[in-house]
């Protein structure tokens, strides 16, 4: 280490204040959404779960910034989620963290006046951040630091480079002030400020790293500790912020959000550095990663269910007790603003999941080859050196996906792979044929996990009431199965296709690289219901539920477990897929065509998802299947809007015929099953006139 590198990190380390790994929340209209260049924001989602996962880490402390603009409520309000607010303010969003937080807390964003820091402060925050106000008013400062404290009050800067120095932005990046960021530092510092969050707007969202000379220069300027932000890709840039540049912080956003244990490989990078913060800490007695779940409250909230739907006194048919929203659809692709996938439309009303789809048509060829070429470090990296075991595991379904991923893993990069397939016992015949065939035509190991059918069915039910989709077991199964494998056989490697957040909502960006989490597998596969939810419901044995159960993070730590998806790799159109799974491989498609979508290739796994279990989608949100593989066709220039929409209009309104194979398979009668489903209609979405329900459509 440098001699200057050596005191820049022994002045970020005084006494006063030691070093930290924060992470940054970003809040939009409620929800977590990952930035770019504080322009595109991207909806990650609900942030409880992700609260309460950064809790589970002991993280240092956490900030929180809500971005939001104008009077758009904060909502979260699907009947199907585990965790809600039916608030529609910051501080409801504020008040519901805090109840999972257990680590310090910054809450910043639309504080314009001293009862505003107050009511902050009451409902949970230890920290406020003031950016526009302050800059507004200077003063401002002055007064908030007189009545709450120095340590209470945090100056946020933006900044963006102009020329040789740097400007301080307002209103979330939009407004320039004119004003030196250093001056404008200091002048903070002065007027009470006890610490600086200073955040590059020019490297917001790249992944290219600090912007080392600007934190420098504020270090520089002032005596209280600078908090650095913006620009973080990689473990390694996390030191560079408080080694090479004097903060005392270092913080980022969007990368905790894409890896497995992000917050603790983060960690033992900073520490790996030299930097002397608190260790690494996993499993804590004290907590549980498992949600605790209050049972009396969710078995009154099943039998208020049940009793709406045996009086028919459904919610969508009440009067509204909120403000509806009109649903806009996007005007590239078909999707309703109101959707099961997460997303943020644009001042032109295209959706996220057109926007990244068009970065992703604009990689080149060259890119796609860099790619491959980081797909084959990352094998080389993690591949089996002596036999011992498998190279990889390769999560499969026997789709048309499954043998692309095969093929590119085993046939063209050369792995010894172990297939997984969770068996939801809802086969197509063509489906279960490919299925079995994985193993006879790419000669290779497979290993099925079939659950219990009399748990299956059980499940089954209890989740179609609880959340108004039946395959619950089979979106766990599929996404904890492999990775459970991977752990008892000690196999660091697992393989999943696409992500399909990313790929049907643009939930990320094309360069983020996002990996299999246990947050994303709770909050968006399980919707907040994990394995123990179920455990004593009809007479369910944690024993049963063991199948479900999620690797424990510290082994998935000390295995260095990753959960890769192919298509962040390989270039992902699934129309291209099939001509190559089918030719080379004798791929079957259904013989029948699906009843929900124009599609004869996806999901012949599971009969339900294009069938009943996507016509619960219909119920809740309006549109179906058909809705989905439309929109991608026609992002791939497939399909014009036009004829999409006549197919949407035609195939998401109707009722599948293999409602009758599940309601003979669970004991239901069709009546029960109408009547329990129209009490997950979402009243912005449905109304009842002249005794049908009724919504707006395209």
């Amino acid at each position: 280490m440098s001699p200057a590198r050596s005191n820049t990190l022994r002045d970020a380390q005084s006494p006063a204040v030691r070093p930290r790994l924060i992470p940054v929340l970003l809040l939009k209209h409620g929800l977590i959404v990952r930035s770019q260049l504080f322009k595109v924001h991207q909806v990650i989602g609900n942030p409880m779960s992700t609260v309460q996962r950064y809790s589970d880490w002991n993280v240092d402390e956490l900030i929180v910034l809500d971005i939001s603009r104008g009077d758009q409520g904060h909502d979260l309000r699907r009947d199907d989620l585990q965790q809600q607010y039916l608030g529609h303010s910051a501080l409801d969003v504020l008040a519901e963290i805090a109840k999972v937080c257990f680590m310090p807390l910054t809450f910043g964003g639309r504080i314009r006046t001293i009862d505003d820091i107050e009511k902050r402060l009451a409902a949970g925050a230890d920290k406020i951040t003031l950016n526009t106000a302050a800059l507004d008013d200077p003063a401002f400062l002055d007064e908030a630091a007189r009545r709450f404290g120095t340590q209470c009050i945090v100056a946020s800067i933006d900044a963006r480079r102009n020329g040789s120095s740097y400007e301080v932005f307002a209103d979330g990046g939009r407004r320039g002030t004119g004003r030196d960021v250093t001056q404008w530092a200091k002048e903070a510092e002065d007027r009470g400020a006890g610490e600086i969050f200073l955040n590059s707007i020019d490297r917001d969202g790249s992944g290219q790293g600090y912007d080392l000379v600007l934190i420098q220069a504020v270090t520089k300027r002032v005596t209280i500790p600078v908090v650095a932000c913006g620009g973080v890709g990689r473990y390694e840039h996390l030191p560079t912020a408080i080694c090479e540049a004097g903060a005392a912080a270092a913080a980022a956003a969007n990368l905790f959000h894409f890896f497995e244990l992000s917050y603790s490989h983060a960690k033992q990078a900073c520490l790996a550095a030299g930097i002397p913060m608190r260790p690494v800490g996993l499993g804590s007695r004290f907590l549980r990663r498992e949600p605790e779940y209050d049972r009396a409250r969710e078995d009154a909230r099943i039998q208020d269910r049940l009793r709406q739907a045996r009086t028919g006194d459904y919610p969508a048919a009440r009067v509204q007790a909120v403000e509806p929203k009109p649903i806009r659809w996007c005007s590239a692709c078909v999707y309703p603003s109101i959707s099961a996938a997460p997303m943020e439309f644009d001042e032109h009303n295209v959706c996220t999941g057109c926007q990244m789809a068009r970065v992703k048509d604009a990689i080149p060829a060259r890119e796609w080859q860099r790619r491959r070429q980081l797909l084959g470090d990352l094998i080389e990296q993690y591949r089996c050196k002596d036999g011992s075991r498998h190279d990889a595991v390769v999560a499969v379904s026997g789709g048309k996906d499954s043998y692309f991923q095969v093929h590119v893993l085993k046939e063209e990069y050369g792995l010894n792979p172990l297939l997984v397939t969770y068996d939801g016992n809802n086969w197509t015949e063509a489906g279960w044929r490919n299925m079995t065939r994985m193993r006879e035509v790419f000669g290779v190991d497979h290993l099925v996990v079939r659950p219990s059918v009399t748990t299956l069915k059980k499940l089954n039910r209890l989740a179609f009431v609880i959340m108004g989709d039946m395959n619950w077991h089979a979106h766990v199964g599929i996404m904890t199965v492999p990775m459970k494998v991977a752990v008892q056989q000690r196999i660091p490697l697992v393989f999943y296709g696409e992500h399909g957040y990313l790929d049907l909502c643009g939930q990320f960006s094309m360069d983020d690289f996002p990996e299999v989490t246990y947050r994303d597998r709770l909050e968006h596969f399980a919707r907040g219901y994990e394995w123990n939810y179920f455990v004593g419901r009809e007479n369910i044995t944690p024993q049963e539920m063991g199948i479900w159960k999620y690797p424990g993070d510290e082994e998935m730590l000390a295995l260095d477990l990753r959960g890769i998806f192919l298509g962040n790799y390989v270039h992902w159109e699934a129309n291209e897929h099939i001509n190559l799974v089918t030719e080379r491989y004798g791929f079957e498609v259904s013989a029948e065509p699906f009843e929900r979508t124009y599609r004869t290739m996806s999901n012949l796994d599971d009969m339900h998802e294009n069938g009943v279990h996507d016509y619960l989608k219909y119920i809740k949100f309006g549109y179906g299947r058909a809705t989905d593989h439309a929109c991608k066709d026609i992002r791939a220039g497939l399909m014009t809007r036009e004829r999409a929409i006549a197919l949407v209009n035609h195939h998401d309104p109707i009722k599948s015929k293999d409602l009758q194979r599940w309601l003979t398979y669970v004991g239901m009668s069709e009546d029960e099953f109408d009547r329990i489903a129209d009490t997950f209609r979402d009243p912005r979405v449905w109304r009842r006139e002249s005794g049908r329900w009724t919504r707006d459509s395209l």
